[in-house]
């Protein structure tokens, strides 16, 4: 790898990210066959220096460093553009992509089997973005872009930890480019809709609550998929208006329904990381539910685990609080993530969400079935709910019932509904029963 030793980092030993640039662009036009940009991660490094301290944090970057550039003889040129987070610039000299696939494939394995071993607690994870440079004369900005979109597009899979930019990805970057213009308009002229998928009891096939969903029309009428805007929005900090604009209206909704004689059923909402950043959110969205006289009871607010992994203290203080006023807290995406047992044993929860994937992948064998039979034994014995996500044929809510498990959300079911489908098709009947 071409290193300039006095435009280096003194860990990495890779050179800054002005003298990357600079000199990327002309050895991609001038020296390269097939330039490839590589966009590579840590999955769960916060969780790691948590675990075993910043020095070997450190140490982990340096062997990952050594590993893929400076002891790989495709990798041309790199640096560091966040503290885990490394931009490759390879050289791929006419081999396809399925070649490429291949090596980096077998490389991030075997580094990340070797790092978990060593570190059993925290449990990596290796996975890239890859982009082909077809067009050399291309700002090198956007071919950085194209190869980080590519690992953003598997960052919850993992199944997969290499994905290469391809066509369908450029459609959607311009989708996302458009986010955030496409946020403002609809926050200012009402053009963001709150559905909600129903929660329902699998031995009485009964609802038993719902998710608050956000859905935002575009100037047309026609309805941006969240897998569009969410990571934009997170990205940009801006998640937690959409967050505090779904909640209000979850709060505006239960109130009405309250008046209005209907049974009441909890809706969960969702709450993200940067939500707790923002001083004295989580108590202006208590004082405004204290106000709404609707008991705290019928709200719950859903976390990810990736949530915790700044600042724990605090973040753990504030749902402390939420529990301590009566509100349920659950933990969304169990078994998406590979620290979600560590971290149930240092945050305050009622519900546990298993994550589709991790039902379908432990549905399918015995041994994974044995599994989640005794993860569910394990936690109502420790008082904790459970509801397993993405339900969606009979077979598999028999098959979880038979695991434990009782509570169901899914296709199966009930897709999310605009919030006046779900108060018509499911509140209505109970206020009329009543009657």
């Amino acid at each position: 790898m071409k290193v300039d030793k006095t435009n280096v980092e003194w860990l990495t030993k890779l050179p800054y990210g002005d003298y990357f640039k600079s000199e990327a662009v002309k050895i991609i036009r001038h020296e390269m066959v097939t330039p490839v940009i590589m966009s590579l991660d840590i999955s769960n490094f916060k969780y790691f220096n948590q675990v075993y301290g910043y020095s070997e944090g450190d140490k982990l970057i340096e062997r990952c460093v050594f590993r893929y550039c400076h002891n790989n003889p495709d990798c041309v040129l790199a640096y560091r553009i966040y503290v885990d987070h490394v931009i490759m610039l390879v050289e791929a000299a006419n081999r396809d992509m399925d070649e490429l696939k291949a090596k980096y494939d077998e490389l991030n394995t075997n580094f990340t089997d070797e790092i978990n071993k060593e570190y059993p607690l925290a449990r990596i994870r290796m996975y890239m973005g890859a982009y082909i440079v077809d067009e050399k004369d291309m700002e090198l900005t956007r071919m950085i872009d194209n190869a980080q979109f590519a690992r953003r597009s598997i960052k919850n899979n993992y199944s997969l930890n290499i994905a290469f930019f391809t066509e369908d990805m450029e459609i959607r970057t311009h989708q996302e480019a458009g986010v955030i213009p496409a946020f403002f308009s609809a926050l200012e002229n009402d053009r963001i809709k709150v559905y909600i998928q129903p929660k329902f009891s699998i031995s009485e096939q009964r609802l038993i609550g719902g998710e608050a969903l956000s859905r935002i029309i575009d100037v047309d009428g026609n309805v941006i998929s969240p897998a569009v805007y969410i990571d934009a929005l997170e990205t940009t900090g801006l998640i937690a208006r959409l967050d505090n604009y779904v909640i209000m209206k979850v709060i505006e909704l239960q109130k009405k329904w309250m008046d209005q004689g209907y049974e009441l059923t909890t809706i969960s909402m969702n709450l993200s990381r940067v939500d707790f950043w923002e001083p004295g959110f989580v108590r202006r969205i208590d004082n405004v539910i204290t106000e709404s006289g609707v008991p705290k009871e019928y709200f719950e607010f859903e976390l990810t685990e990736t949530i915790f992994c700044e600042n724990l203290d605090s973040v753990t203080k504030q749902v402390e609080f939420l529990r301590e006023q009566g509100y349920r807290i659950s933990m969304d995406d169990f078994g998406s993530g590979y620290n979600s047992l560590y971290m149930l044993g240092k945050i305050p929860v009622d519900v546990i969400k298993f994550d589709r994937g991790f039902v379908l992948n432990s549905l399918g064998v015995e041994s994974g079935r044995k599994i989640m039979k005794n993860l569910m034994k394990t936690f109502k014995d420790i008082e904790f709910e459970v509801i397993c996500e993405g339900i969606e044929s009979r077979e598999e809510e028999k098959i979880v019932q038979e695991c434990g498990c009782n509570a169901v959300q899914g296709f199966l079911h009930d897709r999310p509904l605009p919030f006046e489908v779900f108060e018509e098709k499911y509140l209505s009947e109970y206020r009329n029963r009543e009657e």
